[in-house]
């Protein structure tokens, strides 16, 4: 299905029926796609939809570069558009992070699932050492170098390159005590992306909040143990 929000054409999908509402948020460089076996599951008991994020999947480019403010915003009038008010929301990584800034200021969200997700600014020493020397000379380092050293995301962005750039460097850890939603924070213990042990900060800092682990996943668990990621959705939804 596709709908026009912020004059984007917006690609989604629903299954299943009724009042009680869960939105699925997917992560970045991915699509709504590989959530329609989960968005199946649930499908019984909600009325599940999976949207894709301006720029992917089947949804069109924004005009301009968004960050990550832009984004929740554009997911709250896609929202509206539906005419939905309350609802329950998974976010997976960059999903994760629309997750914490829709949840820190929105009380019609229900539940919230944040599955491997961003938000925390997980610099080095050396990593931030580096970008304060580049900084003043960043627009005269050529593209190719830029590539060689930029992360896999980074390197895969293509017209996204600059909101990449806006969104890996939000943290919102300050939003975290904001969050008055019942949350569980389920993570792959071998998350080679986002390591597992930022789940510490989210625990501490969200309040009734709580921690699953997905024992054997990496950074997408819901294709990788799907039927463990199935059980704590269940249990928890």
């Amino acid at each position: 299905m596709q709908i026009v929000v912020d004059r984007i054409l917006t690609n989604y999908e629903e299954f299943g029926h009724g009042d009680n509402v869960l939105i699925i948020l997917h992560g970045w460089g991915r699509s709504l796609n590989e959530w329609v076996p989960v968005a199946q599951n649930l499908s019984t008991r909600y009325r599940v939809i999976l949207l894709d994020l301006p720029g992917f999947g089947g949804t069109q480019l924004p005009e301009r570069p968004y960050d990550t403010y832009e984004y929740a915003d554009f997911v709250e009038n896609f929202l509206k558009k539906l005419d939905i008010n309350k609802y329950s929301l998974i976010g997976h990584s960059f999903g994760g992070r629309l997750g914490i800034i829709l949840a820190s200021k929105i009380k019609g969200i229900n539940k919230l699932v944040l599955v491997d997700s961003a938000g925390i600014e997980n610099k080095s020493l050396y990593v931030r050492l580096a970008n304060s020397l580049l900084n003043p000379i960043k627009k005269f380092i050529p593209e190719k170098i830029k590539m060689k050293l930029g992360s896999a995301d980074y390197k895969s962005s293509g017209k996204l390159k600059e909101t990449f750039v806006k969104v890996v460097n939000q943290d919102l850890t300050f939003l975290f005590n904001k969050i008055k939603t019942p949350t569980i924070i389920t993570w792959g213990d071998k998350d080679s992306v986002l390591d597992v042990s930022q789940t510490k900060v989210f625990k501490k800092q969200i309040p009734n909040s709580t921690v699953r682990i997905v024992w054997g996943a990496n950074h997408s668990p819901h294709i990788e143990k799907p039927k463990v990621f199935l059980d704590i959705l269940n249990e928890y939804l």
